[in-house]
């Protein structure tokens, strides 16, 4: 019996070589891996990064604090990104460095402090050419003796209007959980605009 082609050793090595390589390639179309946390450095995300003032300006119809009257509308707080509040007390000016997440840099007196917004997997970022949105959820609370648990829902959008002022929007949703029981909390809901320094 005879074939009507003969092949070489080295034609079936490149042919199980190739019939290998296809075998390895990464499956298209699955949703990334779990552990990968979302980023702000994407190209369709507007690059917001610079010197902005660390006060805002509340929004009309809306309040000029951040969830307790004896805090202030910052930047820091706006965004959730802690800094101590006697550093912040005189100052008023915050550098915004933005990359794969935001970092805040407060300095004053000779002190700085920097601290970077938080994104865990489960967050989710959007983007547009003028305006990120970024949603997080975070969970408080332990298994005994009752399993009560808070869930607070973090919506926060920045849009960047045409002089290159900082519009930031923050709604925060929170509830309580227990075994038997759940305890929603009415929306809290703020909005300030912050301008650019440099």
């Amino acid at each position: 019996m005879s074939f009507p082609r003969k092949f070489s050793l080295t034609t079936v090595s490149t042919f199980g070589l190739f019939v290998l390589l296809q075998g390895c390639q990464a499956p298209t179309g699955l949703p990334p891996s779990a552990n990968l946390k979302p980023s702000l450095a994407a190209p369709e995300c507007p690059k917001i990064g610079g010197i902005y003032e660390l006060n805002g300006e509340a929004l009309p119809g809306m309040v000029d604090f951040y969830r307790n009257r004896n805090s202030k509308l910052t930047l820091n707080a706006m965004l959730g990104v802690a800094a101590p509040a006697d550093l912040l007390q005189d100052a008023v000016r915050v550098e915004l460095l933005h990359d794969d997440t935001l970092e805040l840099v407060n300095r004053h007196d000779g002190a700085i402090t920097a601290h970077q917004l938080d994104l865990q997997p489960e967050d989710r970022v959007t983007c547009n050419r003028n305006h990120i949105t970024i949603h997080r959820t975070r969970f408080e609370g332990g298994e005994d003796p009752e399993p009560l648990r808070n869930i607070s829902n973090i919506a926060q959008e920045l849009t960047v209007e045409g002089d290159g002022t900082l519009l930031v929007r923050t709604r925060i949703t929170n509830e309580s959980k227990s075994a038997f029981f759940s305890t929603p909390v009415p929306q809290e809901e703020y909005a300030a605009r912050f301008k650019r320094l440099d």
